[in-house]
């Protein structure tokens, strides 16, 4: 049931006749769902082929489609084998289409400021294709280990997850990134339709301290941006107070910055300044009225995305950059670059790549932590090799380190150093496909067999005399390790990743 504070503060935003309309789209059973296919693993085509349920394109992202579960025919995407494979993301339509006007390119220096649990990340990675440095934080560290999973899970190799507020990363990363992203911490007035808890838990005071909290993300935001870059700032919520207002307050605080007009799709409506309060707006024009009517004018450019008028539920967003001109060639890499692992910690994962993976052994290079491996698919192991404890990590050789900051995944997890042997993490296992490695064992995604891997079960397979480090794939998808020898697999499926389908 929607807050009757909220219903009269809409009627209010809203005509008589558009009100009734976004009343009613709260009436019906109807819901969007959509999934978004992960280019790091697919490409669109052949994914289609395999998730035969798919319906139209997200007319704003065009990776991702409607569906509609079937559950007398088709076990739930979100428990199926090709989840755990990091084929797709289940995603909110309207909540990809920051990452859409964000357009992050190989190469970017990107920012997700408020990532978990990780859906815009990961649409931000598979545009990156692994190139460039992209750091997704989250302030709340249990939702924190979720996105770091989820970065896990979809392959991302290019991602440092930190857990620290934005503050912090401002003393840090002063005038670093090309591209900023800021889905705000918010009322969330968007999901009402999603979720029942959202509404319960809504109130006008609530979105006040989340206004105000915008506001100091913002501030921090902007400090993390180099001349010429984007900053998209996005929120699930309609209120003025968290949307408009968060976008005049911010123009008039930061001369520097503007609103960048986009096209939209449609069913986006432009921002409504009219929303604005007659009290802001007295306030920010005592301080620079000429400042304050150049902002005011561009809050038209921002966009919203209503639930009565397309496919999706309540969204804000607006694109802002900053003055100046986007110089890319730098050097500088803020607290300075990640510290090699030394030569005793190397040699163990030297002998897995040795002994596990196929690649072109003509290019292979690993000199003083550094490495280059062309993997058979055509993917390339490379940058530095460092440890974070007695795990072993390999990151781009411009990523910043980790020294001084709270950190989840401080890029593509390799594995873990037991004494003198190198046992490969499941995010290795997540990152290759199956031409890269000399065992592998594919079985259809639908299988018992893979059904079997997933909830912890040893497999029988035809090992011909091979043993070692086994890829498992589901329909030729990474899923995992196990350990091949004597006729079976010894299943090292992560036992809090594992799945009962009984």
């Amino acid at each position: 049931m929607l807050p009757e504070k909220f219903k009269e503060r809409m009627r209010a935003y809203l005509s008589e006749k558009e009100y009734e309309e976004f009343i009613s789209s709260f009436d019906t059973d109807e819901r969007y769902q959509a999934l978004r296919i992960n280019e790091l693993k697919s490409d669109v085509l052949s994914a289609k082929e395999m998730l035969s349920y798919l319906g139209n394109n997200v007319p704003w992202e065009k990776t991702a489609f409607y569906y509609n579960e079937d559950p007398a025919n088709m076990v739930t995407p979100g428990k199926h084998p090709y989840h755990e494979a990091g084929l797709y993301y289940i995603q909110e339509p309207s909540a990809m289409s920051p990452v859409c006007f964000l357009d992050p390119k190989p190469g970017d220096k990107v920012l997700d400021l408020c990532a978990a649990p990780g859906g815009k990340t990961t649409q931000i990675a598979s545009k990156m294709k692994g190139q460039g440095i992209l750091i997704t934080n989250e302030i709340n560290r249990d939702r924190a280990r979720i996105l770091s999973l989820n970065v896990e899970r979809m392959g991302i190799s290019n991602a440092l997850v930190t857990n620290e507020d934005s503050a912090k990363l401002a003393s840090v990363f002063e005038g670093y990134f090309d591209k900023i992203l800021v889905d705000a911490p918010c009322s969330g007035e968007g999901m009402f339709r999603k979720n029942d808890n959202a509404a319960d838990e809504w109130s006008m005071e609530n979105v006040k301290t989340c206004a105000l909290r915008q506001e100091e993300i913002l501030d921090n935001a902007s400090k993390m941006l180099l001349p010429g870059g984007r900053l998209v700032y996005s929120t699930c919520t309609f209120a003025a107070d968290e949307n408009e207002e968060s976008i005049l307050k911010f123009l008039c605080a930061h001369s520097d910055f503007h609103v960048v007009k986009v096209d939209a799709f449609d069913g986006m409506d432009p921002g409504r300044a009219e929303l604005i309060s007659p009290e802001l707006r007295a306030s920010l024009e005592a301080k620079d009225k000429a400042l304050f009517e150049k902002s005011l004018e561009q809050i038209q450019y921002s966009i919203r995305l209503w639930p009565h008028k397309l496919k999706g539920e309540g969204h804000f967003l607006c694109v802002l950059e900053r003055d100046g001109e986007l110089l890319k060639e730098s050097s500088f890499v803020p607290g300075g670059r990640n510290i090699p692992a030394k030569p005793e910690c190397i040699k163990p994962f030297e002998t897995f790549v040795m002994e596990s993976l196929k690649f072109d052994k003509k290019t292979f290079e690993l000199k003083r932590g550094n490495i280059y491996c062309r993997l058979e698919s055509g993917q390339e192991l490379k940058g530095i090799i460092f440890m974070f404890g007695d795990q072993m990590y390999l990151a781009p050789g411009d990523m910043p380190s980790v020294m001084g900051l709270k950190c989840m995944r401080p890029g593509l997890h390799l594995g873990t150093l037991k004494k003198d042997r190198f046992e490969p993490s499941h995010a290795l296992a997540l990152l290759l496909k199956k031409e890269d490695v000399n065992i592998a064992f594919d079985h259809d995604a639908d299988s018992d067999d893979i059904k079997a891997y997933l909830n912890g079960q040893t497999i029988r397979a035809e090992l011909s005399g091979q043993k070692g480090w086994a890829l498992v794939t589901a329909s030729g998808l990474s899923i995992g390790w196990a350990k091949a020898a004597g006729g079976m697999l010894k299943n090292h499926y992560p036992k809090g990743l594992r799945i009962n389908y009984a």
